[in-house]
């Protein structure tokens, strides 16, 4: 749950900061993927991972970002997670948005919209939407955050549960990265 809504972020942010043919890489140690869950009585679970690949085929950028390191802090959580994702038999998360979507900043601009991809969760894949704000943080790096709110159940995910208390379905996930042409 926590994972899927991650990767989706990480994989828009990625989208969002290249252009045309230009290959990219992850720049520094500011990249992070936050899922937010919530739950009764204001319970609220965090899970963060910073693992995020591209590749593109001309048409789309595709992301991918692997389940098993999505850390929330607690072991029992975790493995939780990962067992509800089936993460050994849906590894990663994997985003795809086509390149003629996206706007990409220019000098002393900001970009920001809401973009449609399709992402692949669970071995399901769903449409999804995604807000973004990119800019220019260097004549060869920039900087995107992004976020969007995803329903588990449409990735045929049962909402986690402990102790009688269940996750609600609906998961924010929020990506910040420095993305580099290389």
């Amino acid at each position: 749950m926590r994972t899927r809504n991650l990767l989706t972020g990480a994989f828009l942010l990625l989208a969002l900061l290249t252009e045309g043919a230009i290959a990219l890489s992850g720049y520094g140690d500011r990249s992070s993927v936050t899922v937010l869950a919530r739950g009764p009585a204001g319970l609220r679970i965090e899970g963060k991972g910073s693992e995020v690949s591209i590749a593109e085929d001309g048409a789309a950028l595709t992301f991918t970002v692997p389940l098993a390191p999505l850390d929330t802090g607690m072991g029992l959580r975790d493995l939780q997670m990962r067992e509800i994702l089936e993460a050994e038999k849906y590894p990663a998360a994997v985003l795809r948005v086509a390149r003629t979507s996206l706007s990409f900043p220019h000098e002393h601009q900001v970009t920001e919209e809401t973009v449609d991809g399709e992402l692949t969760l669970h071995g399901q894949s769903r449409p999804v939407k995604v807000h973004y704000r990119a800019e220019l943080a260097g004549s060869d790096v920039t900087r995107v955050s992004g976020s969007l709110q995803l329903d588990i159940r449409d990735f045929d995910i049962k909402a986690p549960s402990y102790l009688g208390m269940t996750v609600a379905p609906k998961i924010e996930v929020r990506v910040e990265l420095s993305v580099k042409r290389a």
